[in-house]
C-alpha cells in the first residue's frame, strides 16, 4: 500500500517500530545532534515538535522552555509520558491559534503525513511572525535514496515518501517564508550492523563543519516565517460630506444684489 493511500497514524506507527533497531537509534541520535545545532539560532519558548511518538522526540529540553509533542494517536503507551506536555492530533489540524508558537519542528511528519502540504501550511500557520519551522525528512539521494530505489517499499522506511529538500524549501517559500539552504546528515550507508556504523561514523562531522554534501541519510530544513505587513491605504479620517445647496435663478439674486450695492453708495 502506497503511502498515499495510508493515515498518518498507521505510518507513524510502522516508521516508530522501525526506529527501534540498530540502524534507526544512530539515525535518531545523529538527528538529535543535527536538531540541537539548527534550534541554536532560534529565539523563544514555546515549540512544538509534530513527532512520531514519545520516545522518538529529537527537540532538545530546556527548563525554561514551554515544549509540547504532537502525535497522531492515543495509545496506551502515553501514559508512560504522563509528565510531557502531549497533543493527540493530525499534523493537518493542530488545535493551536494562529501564531501561537515560537517554533514547530517536524520530525519525519511530512514523510508519513496523509496530505504533507496541508501538514506544512499548518504548522506555518501557528508560528508566529519571526519564527520558525524546522522540517526533518528522508533524503532520496545518495546511497538511502539508491537503498529505495531497489527496495520493494513494503517495509519502514523505505515506503515513506522520501520527499525531497528543495521541494520543501519551495512549498515553505509559498508559506511567505524565508528559507536557509539545507543541512544533510547521517553519511553512513543503511545497513543493520551496528560494528559498521560505528567505524564509519567518523564521517558525521561534515554536519557540524557546514560542509553541504547532499548525500546524507536525512536533512533539516531551516525557514523563518515572514508576513509583510499590510499597509492600510485608505485615511483613517472621513471626508465631511458637502451637501450642494440648490441655487434659484441666480441671475436675479446676483442682479438685486449689485443694486442694493449702488443704492447704499448714493446714500
Amino acid at each position: 500500500m502506497g503511502m498515499e493511500k495510508q493515515n498518518v497514524s498507521g505510518g507513524a506507527r510502522a516508521l516508530e517500530l522501525w526506529f527501534a533497531t540498530e540502524l534507526g537509534q544512530s539515525l535518531l541520535a545523529n538527528q538529535r545532534a543535527c536538531i540541537k545545532t539548527a534550534m541554536s539560532g532560534v529565539f523563544g519558548v514555546r515549540y512544538l515538535e509534530v513527532g512520531l511518538a514519545p520516545g522518538l522526540s529529537c527537540m532538545p529540553r530546556h527548563p525554561g522552555w514551554q515544549q509540547s509533542l504532537a502525535v497522531p494517536e492515543w495509545t496506551e503507551r502515553l501514559h508512560d509520558y504522563a509528565g510531557q506536555s502531549l497533543l493527540v492530533a493530525r499534523p493537518e489540524e493542530l488545535p493551536l491559534g494562529d501564531g501561537a508558537l515560537d517554533a514547530v519542528v517536524l520530525h519525519h511528519t511530512l514523510d508519513v503525513a496523509r496530505s504533507p502540504q496541508r501538514a506544512l501550511r499548518e504548522a506555518s500557520r501557528v508560528v508566529r511572525s519571526g519564527g520558525h519551522v524546522i522540517v526533518v525528512g528522508f533524503n532520496p539521494l545518495g546511497l538511502w535514496g539508491l537503498r529505495r530505489l531497489f527496495s520493494s517499499r513494503r517495509s519502514m522506511p523505505w515506503r515513506a515518501r522520501f520527499l525531497s529538500a528543495w521541494r520543501i524549501q519551495d512549498w515553505l517559500g509559498l508559506l511567505e517564508c524565508t528559507v536557509a539552504p539545507p543541512r544533510f546528515g547521517f553519511f553512513r550507508p543503511p545497513v543493520q550492523n551496528d560494528r559498521l556504523l560505528r567505524r564509519l561514523s567518523t564521517f558525521e562531522p561534515f554536519y557540524e563543519r557546514g560542509i553541504q554534501l547532499p548525500f546524507g541519510g536525512f536533512y533539516v530544513v531551516v525557514a523563518e516565517k515572514r508576513e509583510e505587513a499590510m499597509i492600510n491605504m485608505r485615511p483613517s479620517w472621513e471626508r465631511e460630506k458637502v451637501v450642494s445647496m440648490p441655487v434659484v435663478n441666480r441671475g436675479t439674486a446676483t442682479g438685486s444684489l449689485s443694486r442694493n450695492a449702488v443704492d447704499k453708495r448714493k446714500e
